[in-house]
């Protein structure tokens, strides 16, 4: 069992943008090639030379009506595989209920499939619905064959074409053998976005029966006959080795099948592997090796280090001038490492058999684990067949694969046995690939009558991973001259892609400032921040500016958008009305993954400095919603994950360590701590979807920490939430 190499991609004309075959049985086969996502979030996982891959998706007819769908990309609870079929189900006309959806194993068929950038659906929904229009209009001509009448007469309806005027109909099955057959039509009309049925409807995840009823859809759950399980332990300081470790004591415990160490294997990190019967097993040995680390220069890094040489870059910065006769105001913010935290680990199960190495997982990019394996193993591509499972929460963690190679050396070690490698939820702490860690150094100018006049941010963060600063966003573009200077601290910490990346901690950091400047000014946030997006070159012309970015995931930022939906989330939480101490509002908006989000938080503070969240209040422009239900769990459990991270989790370096290794140090928010109201409004749209799964995030915590400055006085500037004192007298 093989496939080809992902890194060719398939080679089309416009006219094999559609394919139609015949299935067996009479059936009817569309294939369509389309791009998920413009640009990748995990560019750096792909090759070079497939960084505008075009993945491909087939979307079947039976003979009796159903329609399947192979969706190419993960799924981890963001509804791409409900959302994929709607579309392809609104264009054809077809009942949702008879509309399956199948998970599409690692194949360059499907061309770059990674689940990443909130990319899913903005990415396919022009390729699928015109997918869909087109097996319509076929299935159209083969009824206005079959009953010798102009195609336009016809209709569908319910997954059948209709012809009215005589009163007949065929259902899409009949019709699926003959549709096989046509030529496929060079252009093919569109359905009105206004027309649509389905989409923008509540539609249950397909996946929840099954996730509800405990069926095995997750990389965990994977089973094989004569499985064996595996624990792998690396060194916990980052960069270091295996010296020696008391292998052969450890093979002699009860159901231990094997102990070794992994070493001098391209991309691995070095370690010791212990092979059991059972998971616990594998776990309860591998916390009896005694092993001798050789650690590295790594062990000399610590988080207070790094915070003197943040400090040291800022202070060389002389930043921006500040024009005479203007105030100038400063602020330091800083937010720290953070781990994925997911709740199903890192696993993976492999199969080494007859040079072939097969593999079950858990991972939002099959191609980089596919790609660790080829490159570490020294196998041909065409060799190492990639099963892609539900995840169990991915945010990022799961586009690095570094389970897919640890497990793949034990398979292949053990070959013809099967393998299922599960971290250690200490290890998956432990060995992250963590949001960077950032500082901000402002410095602002404000002239007498409370306008923005200069505005400097010297910017510093671990090195990799992305979260880079420029200057080419809100609100730096709404102030002439306004400047970026970035800085990187070196070590051997890994960092990578976090829910929302860069935009997760950067838009704390800017829209916490940008606060502090309005009050600075003595003017009503709201009001402060509508001037500076009116200051945007360009905000009052139809588009807005056309280089400006307002946040990640490209396309213009059109101040008009921002301006709408910060409007009427103030208008829904009441913006302005007066509180008594102790209480407070505060706003954040953020524009990512080319979506708008504006983010009211409406909070109390005891005079002991106890924080209650009492309503988020969120106001999204993402375009046209597929899926108003999985769109609306998105926004809320993005808000409440950026609200968790702000509050409670850090991770902190301690000699070349992670010191935060499990939930019990790295809480989790709780349902007392959530707020009781979390209400999401989407602005109606009929404009092609954008990203949705990320953007909710990033304002939520600078809206928090806005209105505890506005409920104490105290201003948030270092993360997280609940290291700092909020007593008020």
């Amino acid at each position: 069992m093989s496939v080809p190499s992902p890194s060719v991609a398939p080679v089309l004309d416009r006219r094999g943008f559609i394919k139609i075959g015949a299935l067996a049985g009479g059936g009817l086969l569309v294939g369509t090639y389309f791009r998920f996502g413009a640009a990748s979030a995990l560019a750096e996982t792909a090759p070079a030379a497939v960084a505008s891959f075009a993945p491909n998706a087939f979307i079947s007819i039976a003979a009796n009506g159903t329609v399947t769908l192979i969706a190419p990309n993960s799924e981890m609870g963001q509804g791409a595989k409900t959302a994929l079929p709607m579309i392809i189900a609104e264009e054809l006309d077809v009942p949702w209920d008879k509309v399956t959806i199948s998970q599409g194993d690692l194949n360059p068929a499907y061309g770059r499939q990674a689940a990443v950038g909130s990319g899913s659906t903005p990415g396919n929904y022009g390729p699928l619905r015109q997918a869909g229009a087109t097996a319509r209009a076929m299935l159209v001509e083969a009824a206005a064959q079959t009953w010798g009448v102009p195609a336009a007469e016809c209709t569908t309806e319910n997954g059948a074409v209709l012809h009215r005027a005589s009163g007949r109909h065929l259902g899409y099955g009949e019709l699926a053998a003959k549709a096989a057959t046509l030529p496929v039509p060079a252009d093919v009309a569109l359905k009105d976005p206004n027309d649509f049925k389905l989409l923008g409807t509540r539609v249950p995840g397909v996946d929840n029966e099954k996730i509800v009823t405990g069926q095995a859809l997750f990389g965990i759950d994977q089973t094989l006959p004569g499985m064996v399980y595996a624990a792998y332990v690396k060194c916990p300081v980052f960069g270091g080795k295996v010296a020696s470790a008391n292998v052969d004591e450890v093979k002699k415990l009860p159901g231990v099948r094997d102990a070794f160490v992994l070493d001098g294997i391209n991309g691995l990190t070095p370690g010791v592997a212990v092979v059991a019967g059972s998971t616990w097993l594998a776990f309860t040995a591998a916390q009896k090796l005694k092993i001798q680390w050789d650690q590295g220069p790594g062990v000399s890094q610590g988080s207070e280090a790094m915070a003197k040489q943040a400090e040291a870059f800022g202070q060389a910065d002389p930043g921006a001038a500040v024009p005479a006769g203007a105030t100038a105001i400063e602020a330091a913010y800083h937010y720290p490492f953070l781990a994925h935290a997911t709740l199903e680990p890192q696993n993976c199960t492999a199969l080494f058999k007859n040079g072939v190495m097969e593999m079950w997982c858990p991972t939002q990019v099959p191609s980089a684990g596919q790609r660790s394996v080829t490159q570490g193993l020294g196998l041909a591509a065409r060799d190492v067949v990639v099963h892609v499972t539900r995840l169990g929460g991915g945010f990022g963690r799961r586009g690095s694969n570094e389970f897919s190679l640890e497990v793949a050396a034990i398979a292949k070690r053990l070959e013809g046995t099967p393998v299922k490698l599960t971290w250690m939820r200490e290890h998956d702490f432990a060995h992250d690939n963590y949001r960077s860690n950032g500082w901000h150094f402002f410095r602002a100018g404000l002239d007498s009558a409370g306008k923005v006049v200069a505005l400097h941010d010297s910017f510093v963060k671990m090195q990799g991973g992305p979260g880079d600063m420029t200057g080419g966003g809100f609100p730096f573009n709404a102030v002439p001259g306004s400047q970026v200077q970035s800085n990187k601290l070196s070590g051997t910490i890994p960092t990578g892609y976090w829910r929302a990346p860069g935009d997760n901690g950067n838009t704390w950091a800017t829209q916490s400032f940008v606060d502090e400047l309005a009050h600075a000014a003595g003017r009503d946030p709201i009001d402060f921040t509508l001037g500076l997006l009116a200051a945007v070159p360009g905000a009052g012309a139809p588009g807005g500016p056309a280089g400006a970015r307002g946040g990640r995931g490209g396309g213009g930022f059109v101040p008009a958008k921002m301006e709408a939906v910060l409007k009427l989330a103030a208008e829904k939480a009441g913006w302005g009305k007066k509180l008594p101490r102790g209480q407070g509002q505060g706003f954040a908006i953020t524009h990512t993954n080319n979506a708008y989000v504006a983010v009211v938080a409406d909070v109390t503070v005891s005079q002991q400095g106890v924080l209650r969240i009492q309503k988020l209040t969120a106001v999204v422009d993402a375009g046209l919603i597929v899926n108003l239900s999985s769109a609306e769990a998105q926004v809320q459990g993005a808000m409440l994950d950026g609200i968790s991270a702000a509050w409670f989790q850090k991770i902190t370096i301690e000699a070349g360590a992670a010191a935060q290794v499990n939930y019990d140090d790295y809480p989790l928010l709780r349902i007392d701590n959530a707020p009781p109201a979390v209400e999401v409004n989407f602005v109606k749209s009929i404009a092609p979807p954008t990203g949705l799964g990320e953007p909710g995030l990033p304002p939520a915590a600078p809206a928090i920490c806005n209105a505890i400055f506005a409920a104490t006085g105290k201003r948030i500037r270092t993360l997280p939430i609940a290291d700092q004192d909020l007593k008020w007298a």
